[in-house]
């Protein structure tokens, strides 16, 4: 009798919920509304005029994360409490969604985050832009300029190793959706 060889592929790519494909579908639309929001003040920013509302709604705490006022369950005691609001700007969210993203790509489970090629990217991409947002807030003009131009080409670096298009694209001509995707097979959803 013979017997043929069990062939498995190990790491995160084992498995359709594995790590790549959910991170993926939790992070796409979020990185991508980052980048367009992102590439929205590029013209402002050459033109110097560091009061635009495009840099304004990207670094503006303008998100609602939790909608304030609503009961919360399990409050203790029988008390009634509700929530307070909290909100985020574009520019948080995108820093948070990116880092994330720049994660999900590991082929294993053993691998840190911190020394991953697209981790190490973003986070030098996310040091300039929070510099620059500090040089936005004293007026500096060329300043901020010229951290635009550097952390541009982080992003340029960036995004192949997280399988998403060339900053020249289309894909970031316009708004995206920046729910979670969720994928369901009968009854089971992800």
């Amino acid at each position: 009798m013979h017997v043929e060889p069990a062939l498995a592929s190990g790491g995160s790519t084992a498995g359709k919920y594995s790590t790549i494909p959910s991170g993926k579908r939790r992070f796409y639309g979020r990185v991508r509304q980052g980048l367009y929001q992102y590439l929205l003040m590029e013209p402002a920013i050459k033109a110097g005029n560091l009061q635009a509302p495009e840099i304004e709604d990207f670094f503006s705490m303008n998100i609602v994360k939790v909608k304030g006022g609503m009961p919360m369950k399990n409050c203790g005691f029988g008390g009634t409490c509700k929530t307070k609001e909290k909100r985020t700007s574009r520019w948080l969210d995108f820093k948070t969604a990116t880092d994330l993203l720049a994660g999900a790509f590991r082929y294993d489970a053993g691998d840190v985050p911190d020394f991953l090629p697209g981790v190490k990217v973003i986070r030098a991409f996310a040091k300039k832009v929070t510099r620059m947002e500090e040089a936005i807030n004293e007026g500096n003009v060329q300043e901020v300029q010229q951290l635009y131009a550097k952390s541009k080409l982080d992003l340029s670096r960036y995004l192949p190793l997280v399988e998403l298009e060339p900053l020249d694209s289309q894909d970031y001509t316009h708004e995206w959706d920046t729910r979670p995707q969720v994928w369901c097979q009968g009854q089971f959803c992800v």
